[in-house]
C-alpha cells in the first residue's frame, strides 16, 4: 500500500513523502516502525525485513525519500547546496513523524477514526536514511521512542567537499544501470551473493527511477555537525555499523563512542560492509530485534513539544 503522508499539504509546501504500509495496521496498540533508507533506493528495498518485523508484530511505514521511489522530485531551491538538500531530507522525515503522531497511519483518505498515535515509535534508517532519522531524533525527540541506524553517513566537511567532486561520476553511474538495469542486476547479483535477489531488483529499480539532480550534489544528509548530532539525543539509540568499507570505522568509530551519549548503543558486526543488514541479515536482526523488542515494549515516556535548533 503506497500512498502520501499528507494528502492535505498546502499547494505552497512541499510535497509530502510516498510510503508503504505493511502489519497489522488496524491494530492501534502495535508498535510502529518508520523505514528510512539510503541514497539510490527506495521503501521497496526493504522487503526482506518488512516480512520479518510485520511477523513479530510491528506496524510498518517505509518512506520514499524526495526524489526516491513513488515520492516527488526535488524542488530547484532545495538543489541549491548539499546544505538546502539535507535540511530539506530533515524537513520532510520531520513532517512525516510529525504527521503519523498527530494522525495516525489513515488507512484511507479522510478517515474518520484516524487520531493520534500513541503506540512506540521507532524509526530505523541505514546510511542517508540513518544520519537523517538521528537528525531528527536529536532535534524532536517528541515525534521519536528510539532509533536504529545502521551505518549512518556522517562525514566531515572534507568529505562532502570529496563526495561533490565524486558525484559527476555517481550520476554517470546511476544513468548506466537505467540504459541497461538487467546488466547491473547481473552485477549486483555477482557482486553481492548474499543479498536477496528480490531487494537486488527492488535496489536496480530504485536506482533507475532516481532524481540525479540530487545526486549531482553529492549530498548524504543533513548539514548539522555529526558531533552535535549524537551529542543531543535524548532517546534511545542504536548504531550498528560493519568493519569492511563501512563509514563508522577505525578512528571515526572510536571518536563516535568517545561522545559517551548514555542515550547511544554502539554494535559492530565483524566483517560486515555499508549494507549490514542485506550481507549479513541474520547477525544484523540478532542485535537489532532483541533491542527494538525491548524499547517497543517500554516506551520511553513523550516528550511534549521538544524541540532543538
Amino acid at each position: 500500500m503506497t500512498e502520501p503522508t499528507d494528502s492535505s499539504a498546502s499547494a505552497s509546501a512541499p510535497a509530502p513523502l510516498a510510503r508503504r504500509l505493511a502489519g497489522p495496521l488496524v491494530d492501534g496498540a502495535a508498535p510502529v516502525l518508520v523505514l528510512c533508507h539510503g541514497i539510490g533506493d527506495s521503501a521497496a528495498c526493504w522487503v526482506e525485513a518488512v516480512e520479518r518485523w510485520t511477523a513479530a508484530g510491528y506496524r510498518v511505514v517505509a518512506l520514499d525519500a524526495r526524489g526516491h521511489g513513488d515520492s516527488p522530485r526535488w524542488d530547484d531551491a532545495d538543489l541549491a547546496s548539499q546544505a538546502t538538500a539535507g535540511a530539506r531530507l530533515a524537513a520532510d522525515l520531520e513532517a512525516a513523524l510529525a504527521d503519523l503522531r498527530a494522525r495516525g497511519l489513515r488507512l484511507s483518505a479522510g478517515a474518520a477514526d484516524a487520531g493520534p498515535l500513541t503506540a512506540p515509535l521507532i524509526v530505523v534508517g541505514h546510511s542517508m536514511g540513518g544520519v537523517t532519522a538521528l537528525d531528527v531524533a536529536a532535534r524532536r525527540p517528541d515525534l521519536v521512542d528510539a532509533v536504529v541506524a545502521e551505518d549512518p553517513a556522517f562525514v566531515t566537511p572534507v568529505w562532502r567537499r570529496i563526495l561533490a567532486l565524486r558525484a559527476s561520476g555517481k550520476v554517470q553511474e546511476m544513468r548506466g544501470v537505467a540504459a541497461d538495469p538487467q546488466a547491473r542486476l547481473a552485477q549486483e547479483a555477482a557482486d553481492h551473493p548474499a543479498w536477496s535477489r528480490r531487494e537486488v531488483r527492488a535496489c536496480v529499480e530504485a536506482s533507475c527511477a532516481v532524481d540525479l539532480r540530487f545526486i549531482a550534489l553529492g549530498c548524504v544528509g543533513p548539514p548539522a555537525p555529526w558531533r552535535r548530532v549524537v551529542d543531543s539525543l535524548a532517546v534511545p539509540t542504536l548504531i550498528v555499523t560493519g568493519t569492511d568499507n563501512v563509514v563508522l570505522r577505525g578512528d571515526y568509530y572510536f571518536a563516535l563512542t568517545r561522545r559517551a551519549n548514555p542515550h547511544v548503543s554502539t554494535a559492530v558486526i565483524e566483517g560486515a560492509p555499508h549494507s549490514v543488514r542485506r550481507t549479513v541479515p541474520e547477525q544484523f536482526h540478532a542485535v537489532v530485534d532483541p533491542w527494538m523488542t525491548l524499547r517497543a515494549a517500554r516506551p520511553a515516556a513523550r516528550r511534549p513539544g521538544s524541540r532543538r535548533a
